[in-house]
This record gives C-alpha cells, sequence and structure tokens, in this order.
C-alpha cells in the first residue's frame, strides 16, 4: 500500500511539474505575441525552405496611433509589404501592380495571440535551451505536435524584450520544413517614420491597384459548410472575394488550430471554363488539395501543414442549396 501511494504521489508531482512547465512555455509565448506588437523593431532576417533563401528587411513602429510595418524583399524580384494597422498594400514594381487587403495572419517575427488551452490541446508546449541568435541570448520554445494532422516548431524568444529571433518549422521526421531567423535586429527605441514608409507609393500613381478585400460574411450567407472539421482547427473568417479578374467571388473561409493556418477558397466554376487540375500539389511549404463539388465549383485548400490535413479539409466541405 505505501508502494502504491508512493507510485500515485510521484506520478501526480510529475503532472503537475509538467503542466506547470508548460504554463511557463505558454507565458513565453504570451510575451512573444506581445513584443511583436508594442515593440519598436528594424533588421534583417533570412527565410529558408528546401533549396531556397531569401533575404528581407523589416521594420516596425508601435505608437500611440497604432502600428506600422515595412517589409522589402532583399533577393531577387522586388517586393514590398506595407501594413498600417488594420490595412496592407503589396507593391509588385516589375508588374506595377498593387494589392490591398485587410491586416493578414502575421508571420514572423510576429506571432498572434490565442488561447492557451487551444494551443495546448494541440501541442506539447515546453521550454529548451538557452542559445544564441543574431549575437543575442535566445529562449527556446519547442512546440511538439499532438498529432499528424499539424508541424512541429521551435522559437527562439529574446529573454528581455520577448521578441522572436527565430523560427524553425519541423515535419514528423525532424526535418525542416522552413525557418526564418535575423541576421541583425535592433529592439527598441527609435525607429524612423521613413523605414515603414513605401518607397514605390509616390511613383505608382499609374500602377494597377487589386482591390483583395472582399467582404466578410457569416457561413450562412456563404452557402458553405463543412461536415467535420479537422481535430483541433476552427473557423476563423468567412469571407467572400474575387479571386480571377473578371470571374465570379469566391468563398474564402479560414481555419486555425492556433498557429497553423488553413485557407479553404470554394470557386463557381463558370460555363465553359476548361475542366480544372484537381488533386495534390506543393509550392514550397506551402501544400495544397483541389477537388471539385459536381461540375459547378472548386475547392481549394492550402496551408503549411502536412498533406493530409488539406485534404481532409477539402474533402469536408459542402455547398448548401440556398
Amino acid at each position: 500500500m505505501i508502494g502504491r501511494a508512493w507510485v500515485v504521489a510521484l506520478s501526480l508531482f510529475a503532472g503537475l511539474a509538467q503542466a506547470s512547465a508548460s504554463q511557463d512555455a505558454i507565458a513565453w509565448l504570451a510575451k512573444v505575441s506581445a513584443a511583436s506588437q508594442t515593440l519598436n523593431y528594424a533588421g534583417t532576417f533570412v527565410y529558408q525552405t528546401g533549396r531556397t533563401t531569401e533575404t528581407s528587411r523589416i521594420a516596425h513602429i508601435s505608437d500611440a496611433t497604432g502600428e506600422y510595418e515595412r517589409l522589402e524583399t532583399l533577393d531577387g524580384p522586388p517586393r514590398e509589404i506595407v501594413r498600417s494597422n488594420g490595412d496592407v498594400r503589396f507593391y509588385l514594381p516589375q508588374e506595377k501592380i498593387i494589392i490591398s487587403d485587410h491586416a493578414m495572419p502575421k508571420r514572423f517575427p510576429a506571432w498572434a495571440h490565442v488561447s492557451p488551452d487551444q494551443l495546448m490541446g494541440n501541442y506539447n508546449v515546453r521550454l529548451g535551451s538557452l542559445d544564441r541568435v543574431a549575437g543575442m541570448p535566445a529562449q527556446q520554445v519547442v512546440l511538439e505536435p499532438r498529432d499528424a494532422f499539424r508541424y512541429g516548431h521551435t522559437f527562439w524568444v529574446e529573454p528581455g524584450s520577448g521578441l522572436m529571433l527565430k523560427s524553425r518549422m519541423l515535419d514528423s521526421t525532424g526535418a525542416v520544413v522552413e525557418q526564418f531567423a535575423f541576421s541583425d535586429v535592433s529592439i527598441g527605441g527609435l525607429v524612423e517614420r521613413d523605414k515603414v514608409r513605401s518607397r514605390y507609393a509616390a511613383a505608382a500613381g499609374g500602377w494597377r491597384e487589386i482591390n483583395a478585400r472582399g467582404a466578410a460574411v457569416t457561413p450562412e450567407e456563404a452557402g458553405v459548410s463543412c461536415r467535420g472539421l479537422l481535430p483541433g482547427f476552427r473557423p476563423i473568417s468567412t469571407v467572400r472575394r474575387q479571386v480571377k479578374d473578371g470571374g465570379a467571388d469566391a468563398v474564402h473561409l479560414v481555419y486555425s488550430d492556433g498557429l497553423a493556418t488553413i485557407s479553404v477558397f470554394v470557386e463557381p466554376i463558370a460555363q465553359g471554363r476548361k475542366t480544372p487540375v484537381v488533386g495534390e500539389s506543393a509550392v514550397g511549404p506551402t501544400r495544397i488539395f483541389k477537388r471539385l463539388i459536381g461540375a459547378h465549383y472548386l475547392v481549394t485548400a492550402l496551408g503549411e501543414v502536412p498533406p493530409e490535413s488539406v485534404r481532409r479539409l477539402a474533402e469536408s466541405v459542402e455547398i448548401r442549396q440556398k
């Protein structure tokens, strides 16, 4: 009896210790979320996926009037993303195109805040070792997926400010799917306003502008539903938007597990249009699955998740007859 009591006590202690460690890691993630929104910072980071690398420069300002950010690629064709509070403008100088949209799900070094319950329901969250990134100390925060429907993640966080210095996504074998890492960054202090203003806006008077904002609708208004959602993923938004010039509006649904995001587009197929190619594909780390519903609708699911996740979510989509 005494031995059994010791086993129960030790198991209870281990469970409490594990829960406490997870809460500590969640607190670090909350710090990351706050830092990405409230800090001034500027730096250069490198994105890697497969054999592809891309270097970008970012500047972020937060003040009494809101958040402002500018990101520009330094490799290949020039591209620029300028965010002003809830509005985003993508500048593509070679094509002379501007795309206007609502603020998108934040990426490196930002990390959107989610409820701890949702995150811990989908990932084992723990603190890793203390490391060094861009010449600064960096605390590892490790998120291990609880199932095969999502990838694992490791974040490296600057302890004083909470800014994410490095982010790595891992598949089930431990191979790197993609990685972001600052090569240099300054945190806090004054960031000049010019650094978050577009360098192309003044010359873009004759450029073609595409409004991709769309209009928010309810799932009932959209006429689209999912038979059974992917485990751990919740609906985030439903928007009706145009995805092709001159084409009919598509319904864009967004689902998230608190970290990973999957977009689902349900697009009417115009009469006389060539039958779309369906099945699996990929663009870098983004997995894509397309299927037809009858001869009238094309469903496209995409996200930085395992292939089974986009397939399963796409196959759950149903069109409700109005």
